[in-house]
């Protein structure tokens, strides 16, 4: 079961249509997004690289590259010190490039995931500085306070690039004692924009350095498309200049192809996973691309996938290549037989707040598998692995709960802590698993209504009002994500022509819809024969449900709410309109 909710705005909908020369329904979907005046919305429908923010205005930069400068001309070797995700293993990428460029002598770190963990680590900054002068944490370093002061002490210049929360303590901001801090999320930095993620500030940081170096940056487009995929990656939100990253990004990618790409060990990569550039989205990406980055620091190093995206021999690309997508392969056998025990094993009273502690789960997968059950019952999930003597649990949360806040409340259980408002990771002490159950649930604010998934429509249409012309007017607001959904809305008692199973696991449902104007219209709803059989059953009779399972009873003539977006199917060189129909309910929908 989905809420249904339509969303609502004050705009004058005829004037912007007006102004701006689009239909009544696209200007609805800008409103909806807060985008009301005429340059948002040019930006928003023209996400062009010129409309980047001034990256001088980052608070950290003039003094990250007067250390860069002086290290270069004094000889001095630089260490990047990156993350085993796809953000940090990005970001770690293309500042090894335009360093390399800008003739530096630099390496790289990448934490082990288990036996480090993530982020800056003592040990790790002891060995660091008996070979390094100049350390550059990207994707973390901004709570690493006693190793960034340890390697001070160590005589290592410290520039760090973030992205996460600083830490505060009775409202004020804890920073590490590093030489320069760049994070747009300080409180005191002026930049406009604060939901980069490391590899789009590493992006950006590597223009603005060629340029501060009088020269152009030869990997731009390598580092464009890695920052694009760590956007996807990373979930940020895809507004503002994580939009224009993402749209130009993509588009340079897609216009790649296997016999002459931007990056050896992308294409590599690419051929694995048996893709063609013009196909790739945000699904493959997110789906298909990711997970085998993510998958080299989950089950093994994340350094294969640097060296990988370093790599300038094709041999040795394909080599790492098929081996990150093998890694993938295991890393899904695992998830999917976690995740089927600890559904399978949920209580029937189910806490507002599941927190499931599965000891022998391979830690690295526990926020897959968290993420699934979230998924699976609506709630806030956080799974727990047993890590040698200690425990270490990644949470996923839902909208109405901000994990972030509530675990922070908690922190004195923890050894170690860190995360946002849909995602955290701990380290705590195995005794204090069952009380911090006992106490987020005790703190939990949550009803039941906010376990429900909800669907955000846009406008409450009618079939003759959804044209192939609108289709295309939504495609062009892609790419879709975080904070910028794919737009959805709503039909009311319309009549199918025509239902049908398709697909070889009898799960897609097929429906085709007649307007008043005589066209017809087709729809898909994945996964749904089984709700549309109960609907039969419910609503009409036992022998109507059989006969449609059995596909024998096509032409039914069924009266449906339905909730879809609207989309451009290509077939074999062909493009029609067609609905995706993401929930559907029987007789008339009561608002």
């Amino acid at each position: 079961m989905r809420r249904w909710i339509l969303r609502e705005n004050d705009a004058n909908i005829d004037l912007m249509a007006g102004v701006l020369k689009i239909s009544p329904i696209l200007c609805r979907i800008l409103a909806n997004r807060g985008i009301r005046t005429k340059n948002t919305a040019i930006r928003y429908l023209n996400p062009i690289l010129g409309y980047l923010h001034d990256t001088a205005k980052m608070l950290g930069i003039a003094e990250a590259v007067d250390i860069i400068r002086h290290g270069i001309a004094e000889g001095a070797k630089f260490c990047i010190f990156g993350d085993y995700d796809v953000d940090g293993v990005s970001a770690t990428v293309i500042l090894r490039r335009v360093l390399a460029q800008l003739g530096a002598d630099c390496g790289h770190y990448i934490p082990h995931r288990i036996h480090e963990g993530y982020g800056l680590n003592l040990a790790a900054i002891e060995q660091i500085a008996d070979e390094y002068q100049v350390l550059i944490a990207v994707d973390n370093g901004i709570s690493a306070v006693a190793e960034v002061a340890r390697a001070a002490e160590l005589g290592l210049k410290v520039i760090i690039l973030d992205h996460h929360q600083p830490a505060t303590e009775a409202g004020a901001e804890i920073l590490p004692p590093a030489h320069a801090i760049i994070n747009p999320k300080q409180a005191a930095c002026p930049y406009p924009f604060k939901e980069l993620c490391a590899a789009g500030i590493a992006y950006k940081f590597a223009l603005h350095l060629c340029e501060e170096f009088g020269k152009s940056f030869e990997a731009a487009g390598e580092a464009l498309i890695f920052a694009t995929i760590a956007t996807f990656c990373d979930v940020v939100d895809l507004v503002d200049e994580n939009r224009i990253i993402a749209k130009n990004g993509l588009r340079l990618l897609t216009r790649q192809n296997t016999e002459n790409s931007i990056n050896i060990g992308l294409n590599a990569l690419v051929k694995a996973r048996n893709l063609e550039y013009n196909s790739i989205d945000d699904f493959a990406i997110g789906f298909i691309l990711g997970p085998c980055i993510n998958a080299s620091g989950r089950l093994d190093s994340a350094g294969l996938a640097v060296r990988l995206f370093l790599s300038e021999d094709e041999a040795e690309a394909e080599e790492l290549a098929d081996k990150l997508a093998a890694l993938n392969d295991e890393r899904k056998d695992l998830c999917a037989k976690f995740v089927d025990e600890a559904i399978k094993n949920l209580p029937e009273d189910l806490d507002d707040v599941p927190v499931i502690y599965i000891p022998e789960i391979h830690e690295s997968i526990s926020g897959i598998v968290a993420g699934r059950i979230k998924e699976h019952t609506g709630r806030p999930t956080l799974v727990i692995a047993r890590s040698g003597e200690v425990a270490k649990g990644s949470a996923r949360s839902i909208e109405a709960y901000n994990i972030f806040e509530e675990m922070q409340k908690c922190k004195d259980l923890f050894l170690r802590f860190g995360g946002h408002k849909m995602a955290a990771g701990v380290t705590l002490p195995i005794e204090n698993i069952d009380l911090l159950r006992k106490r987020l649930n005790a703190a939990s604010q949550l009803a039941p209504e906010d376990f429900l998934p909800i669907i955000f429509g846009e406008a409450w249409l009618d079939l003759d009002e959804i044209t192939f012309e609108l289709a295309q007017e939504i495609a062009a607001l892609s790419p879709f994500g975080k904070a910028n959904r794919e737009p959805a809305f709503f039909t009311r008692g319309i009549f199918t022509e025509r239902a049908e199973i398709i697909g070889k696991s009898g799960e897609t449902l097929r429906l085709t819809f007649r307007s008043e104007q005589g066209r017809k219209i087709t729809a898909v709803a994945f996964k749904s024969v089984e709700k549309f059989i109960k609907l039969l059953e419910e609503n009409y009779s036992e022998g109507v449900a059989q006969g449609f399972a059995a596909r024998k009873t096509p032409n039914l003539h069924i009266k449906l709410d339905i909730a879809y977006n609207i989309r451009i199917n290509t077939y074999m060189g062909n493009s029609s309109l067609q609905l995706v129909i993401m929930d559907f309910k029987g007789g008339q929908y009561e608002s």
